[in-house]
């Protein structure tokens, strides 16, 4: 099957990494910050543009980049050349047991006397994902440590014109993948077969990864979360797939779309597709600047209650670089969940809806992206739904 190579758009990519830099020292400036020190892969893709070894780096910390107050950047670890916005690169720190071997502990102070290095006595140091021992050394140095992952949230969540172009075109690849992986899908095929056309077409089109195995059919739609296997799709299931793409520029194609087996849906099928439209449809035109996650999340579709068990995670999330701040609870999760907010302009949110009974049968799944602007929504996901199912 022909994979599409879609052309790429012709983005000024200098602007992006200057107003993402921008956005990374602002909340520098907000929390006082001295020194940032990002670990994340995100976050070194979002600071520096730097794209080695992403899913590595998120369980075996090779690099660690350093953020001065003035912009300044310097990375500890790498092998490739230097994207423009880091200025030097020195030897890693080898914060993990695999390059350091198992006593982590010394390699942690060689860090902190780095760190030490650059601040000032009593400083304050934002750090991501390390080990505790590192976050010791620190303390140990006088430092005042503090999370950096709130900082690089909040940078993250405002998007320039720029970065909705990324996102665009990510979602572009996301759609022409899925009509490739929808257009395979015939009685005999595998899950894994078809999941496997989506990270094809993410490749092809210098995308990066996708963040998990979200396709599945006929009875294994219900519940949701249930991982591509090497099950054999049979006529008149449904195949439910969500996109979860990192792709061109490094920016996340969130999509979710259901399809039939066949041409004679079931009346059952039917019901659980338009009560997913539904919920997204209505949710979608509650982003609105000015609204709070909590107003949002009290207005949201209501199902009949054997939907509820089986429901999302949550009812919408912010998109960037991946799934990202903030995410909005259903009011039934917002006890322990909800964490409260403003949905403000220039921000990407997905739109999520899992509808399957607790009585057991076939469940669906959609998800479109929003852009929220001045004047409320405009979706960003342009799939076409399923009008048979409609």
């Amino acid at each position: 099957m022909e994979i599409p190579v879609l052309a790429k758009p012709d983005i000024d990519i200098d602007a992006v990494r200057a107003y993402r830099r921008c956005r990374v020292l602002e909340q520098m400036d907000i929390a006082d910050v001295e020194l940032l020190v990002l670990l994340n892969p995100v976050s070194l893709r979002y600071a520096a543009d730097w794209r080695e070894y992403p899913l590595y780096q998120s369980r075996i910390q090779v690099f660690d980049l350093f953020v001065e107050r003035d912009g300044t950047m310097a990375m500890h670890g790498g092998y490739g050349a230097l994207p423009p916005a880091i200025a030097t690169r020195h030897p890693s720190h080898a914060l993990n047991s695999f390059d350091g071997g198992l006593d982590i502990e010394t390699h942690a102070r060689c860090f902190a006397a780095d760190v030490a290095a650059l601040t000032t006595a009593g400083a304050r140091v934002a750090i991501e994902q390390v080990n505790p021992c590192v976050t010791r050394a620190l303390l140990d140095r006088g430092l005042r440590v503090i999370d950096a992952e709130p900082l690089m949230e909040a940078a993250r969540y405002v998007k320039s014109a720029e970065e909705i172009q990324c996102l665009q075109h990510s979602i572009a690849v996301a759609e022409a993948a899925i009509d490739v992986v929808q257009s395979a899908t015939e009685p005999g095929v595998t899950e894994n077969q078809l999941l496997s056309l989506l990270h094809h077409a993410n490749i092809a089109n210098d995308g990066d990864w996708i963040d998990a195995r979200m396709l599945c059919s006929g009875p294994r739609t219900n519940p949701w979360y249930q991982m591509a296997t090497d099950r054999e799709v049979a006529a008149g299931d449904l195949v439910a797939i969500d996109t979860d793409m990192i792709g061109p520029f490094g920016y996340c194609a969130d999509i979710s779309r259901t399809w039939l087996v066949g041409e004679v849906p079931t009346g059952q099928q039917c019901d659980l597709y338009r009560r997913a439209h539904a919920e997204i449809t209505h949710n979608a035109t509650l982003l609105e600047p000015g609204r709070t996650f909590r107003e949002v999340s009290e207005n949201a579709f209501e199902h009949d209650e054997e939907f509820i068990a089986h429901r999302y995670t949550c009812l919408a999330h912010g998109v960037g670089m991946s799934d990202e701040y903030p995410k909005i609870a259903y009011r039934q999760d917002w006890e322990n969940d909800g964490y409260d907010g403003e949905i403000v302009p220039n921000t990407v949110m997905s739109v999520e809806s899992f509808v399957g009974s607790d009585r057991g049968g076939p469940g669906v799944k959609l998800e479109d992206m929003y852009l929220v602007t001045s004047n409320g929504p405009m979706r960003l996901s342009t799939y076409p739904l399923e009008e048979t199912l409609l």
